[in-house]
């Protein structure tokens, strides 16, 4: 092999170290910038999702949240009404969910997250408080089976 050939094989596998650290780079350049355009994008089973279920709870146990029971969603996207649950406004760039209760012929709004945890949260069993080893804990209704 001469001494060019030699020459041009070095340049050819620097820029191939080159451009395949271009390509990490541009993939987790990528995966930022998805994470950053849709706020909802997040990891599940953080303390902001167990916050919003406790309140979803609170709300449907005060009557002030009804439960999703023989209810009526459409899906569309937002038009900056603010949502049932959390209160933030529903931007355009967002999915919103019209919910309708056929016993209080009531219709709200929420966005796609709150309404799946909303949802979620009318469906699962009763829970009750209940005192274990002195630590306050919530746990399903012995008595639902």
């Amino acid at each position: 092999m001469s001494h060019v050939s030699a020459t041009r094989l070095e340049q050819t596998r620097a820029c191939i170290r080159e451009n395949h650290r271009l390509l990490a780079s541009s993939r987790s350049r990528i995966v930022s910038a998805r994470r950053h355009l849709n706020p909802w994008f997040a990891v599940t089973g953080g303390s902001d999702g167990d916050g919003l279920r406790a309140t979803i709870r609170a709300r449907i146990a005060t009557g002030t949240l009804f439960p999703i029971h023989g209810t009526r969603a459409w899906a569309s996207y937002g038009e900056d009404r603010p949502c049932i649950v959390c209160q933030e406004p529903i931007t355009r760039a967002q999915v919103e969910y019209e919910v309708s209760s056929a016993s209080t012929e009531v219709t709200v709004r929420a966005h796609l997250r709150c309404y799946m945890a909303w949802k979620e949260e009318s469906q699962a069993p009763a829970r009750r408080r209940r005192r274990i080893e002195g630590v306050l804990d919530i746990g399903p209704d012995p008595g639902a089976s």
